[in-house]
């Protein structure tokens, strides 16, 4: 059974969207965030439904397998990482939910019949039954915030998405971005993008280990 905390095993558009509530929650004085749940299987789902009804334990869920946005990797949830006040600060929560739905996604927190303040999920307009009916979010869809900004940079690598995180450091190293500093890189996806392919082309050249 799987019950993820990796963002990476999310749609691509709410992982976009997830690492961009963490930055954005650090500027907010709320840096210690942690993800607790994203992608989780339908039997794992069905399990955690059980617990309260059939098996020991409170009840968590009102979804069963197939019925909760984890199961579609269009949901995460998240606490504060600090020992001791992981659920207990409203502060945190209100905060996270408030920047959440400004960037154009749905927080748990504004439920009236299950009010659930860690959970955040994307859905691109969709509801459960045409998931289950097939339909599939596109891997090129995009979060309102995301058509609002205009040129989107990242400062450190922490900040990158995942996918350039390892080449760019790999450039930091090797001093061919020496011209910035780690904590101040300011490169969009388009100059990561580029600066990666010159990376490739020189690895395949033989060149990076002469750098």
């Amino acid at each position: 059974m799987t019950n993820s905390r990796n963002i990476s095993d999310l749609h691509p558009v709410v992982a976009r969207g997830c690492r961009e509530l963490i930055k954005r929650m650090k500027a907010a004085g709320f840096p210690a965030v942690g993800v607790s749940a994203t992608f989780r299987c339908h039997d794992k789902q069905n399990k955690l439904f059980a617990q309260g009804r059939s098996s020991p334990g409170n009840i968590v869920t009102n979804a069963r397998g197939g019925q909760s946005w984890h199961n579609w990797r269009l949901a995460f949830d998240i606490f504060q990482n600090i020992r001791g006040k992981e659920w207990s600060d409203p502060r945190f929560f209100d905060t996270a939910g408030k920047i959440w739905e400004q960037m154009g996604g749905e927080w748990g927190g504004s439920w009236t019949r299950f009010v659930d303040r860690p959970h955040f999920q994307f859905t691109n307009g969709a509801t459960i039954a045409q998931l289950q009916a097939g339909h599939i979010i596109p891997q090129n869809a995009v979060m309102p915030w995301e058509e609002d900004e205009t040129e989107m940079t990242f400062r450190t690598v922490d900040e990158m998405p995942e996918w350039a995180q390892p080449g760019i450091q790999q450039l930091i190293d090797l001093r061919v971005l020496s011209g910035r500093t780690p904590e101040n890189l300011d490169l969009d996806e388009n100059m990561m993008r580029i600066l990666l392919i010159v990376r490739n082309m020189f690895d395949r050249a033989g060149l990076l280990e002469s750098m």
